[in-house]
């Protein structure tokens, strides 16, 4: 395991190695997933965002078809468009509004168009004063869609998965603005709201067309496996990115003390090396995952038809975000003008973590044994 820089030439200047994840989940693709990247680019294109230059090479290799056709790689791919339309431009929005250069300290401009965002898919007819804004017109539309597929309960759980993502977006800025890095415990159950985890997850109900119970969805033992299924996946989003924020770091002539990734949080609060870093947040992902599966044992035998569905799409969501992840041009060309700019290369293990609850109290509950 090594972070390596090198003279960016003509060769990628930064490789991440990552030591073995331990994910015996199977991989799956569907089959139209290039047909849905290509629709999706068309739809973005059509609010006037994406359309050339480096916006438009960030969106392509973002691959949102094959990010959600790995969640859901049987699903019908006119109804997956939706989803997949949703994050291409939920990526977008990360990118322009949320994550880098002056947008990433100005939490009141991000508020307002959330709170917009928000009301749209609350109610796609509300007169927001839009202005014009591309993000709240190509919203709109995606919301419009959402209401012809959904139940009223369904479409509730949309929107508040959105509130749940936007909380944790502002607690991000509050971190950067005071050039913090958050404690492990606080990043703990906020890194699945951070990464839009449940905002995710919620379009996978409107896609399969049947409402998950809400005895189910909300019993104990389901919402941590929600939660295991969604950290996991930001945790490893983490591993992804961690070379592309050490690149963009590395060319930023103040770069900020505020760390928002999980091996530089570890290395901080545990006076780790960088090498250390990488090795104790690949060892918890590990843990979770172990934890995911034991779980998941307990809930299906006694599931629905709508829930079994949903937990197979976490099942399929740690595998499916690990293959993702590790081609995305998203963090391997990180300013979209340099691919292959970043490589991160992991290797697999059959070798199960040791079992029981790290020393994180935030996520504890994930071990009860009453669940």
């Amino acid at each position: 395991m090594a972070v390596t820089f090198i003279d960016h030439a003509t060769v990628p200047p930064l490789q991440v190695s990552l030591p073995p994840r331990y994910c015996p989940l199977p991989v799956r693709r569907h089959a139209e997933a290039e047909a849905l990247n290509r629709r999706a680019a068309d739809w973005i294109n059509a609010f006037g965002l994406c359309i050339a230059g480096s916006p438009r090479t960030r969106m392509i290799g973002n691959d949102c078809g094959g990010f959600y056709g790995r969640i859901l790689p049987d699903a019908p791919a006119d109804r997956l468009q939706l989803a997949v339309d949703w994050c291409v431009l939920m990526f977008t929005l990360d990118d322009v509004h949320c994550d880098e250069g002056p947008a990433s300290m100005r939490p009141d401009s991000f508020a307002d168009l959330a709170a917009r965002i928000v009301r749209l898919l609350e109610a796609p007819g509300a007169a927001m004063s839009a202005g014009g804004d591309p993000f709240l017109a190509a919203t709109a539309d995606l919301a419009a869609r959402a209401h012809a597929l959904g139940t009223p309960t369904q479409l509730r759980r949309v929107a508040d998965a959105h509130r749940g993502w936007y909380l944790g977006v502002l607690w991000e800025f509050g971190c950067r603005l005071r050039d913090r890095t958050p404690c492990l415990n606080d990043y703990a159950h906020l890194r699945q709201h951070t990464a839009a985890g449940a905002a995710t997850m919620s379009w996978t109900e409107l896609i399969d067309g049947e409402q998950i119970p809400a005895r189910e969805l909300d019993a104990p033992a389901v919402r941590a496996l929600s939660e295991l299924a969604l950290t996991v996946a930001a945790f490893d989003d983490d591993l992804f990115s961690y070379g592309k924020e050490r690149w963009l770091a590395a060319r930023t002539t103040r770069p900020s003390r505020c760390r928002l990734n999980l091996p530089d949080i570890l290395a901080a609060e545990q006076a780790l090396s960088p090498q250390q870093g990488l090795a104790a947040a690949v060892t918890l992902c590990n843990r979770l995952t172990l934890r995911f599966l034991q779980l998941r044992e307990r809930v299906l035998p006694a599931a629905s038809a709508p829930l079994r569905r949903y937990v197979e799409h976490l099942s399929c969501l740690i595998p499916g975000n690990l293959a993702w992840g590790l081609r995305a041009g998203r963090y391997r060309n990180p300013d979209g003008g340099h691919p292959d700019a970043v490589r991160t290369t992991l290797a697999f293990t059959q070798t199960a973590p040791p079992t029981g609850p790290p020393p994180i109290a935030s996520i504890a509950w994930w071990w009860d044994p009453c669940l």
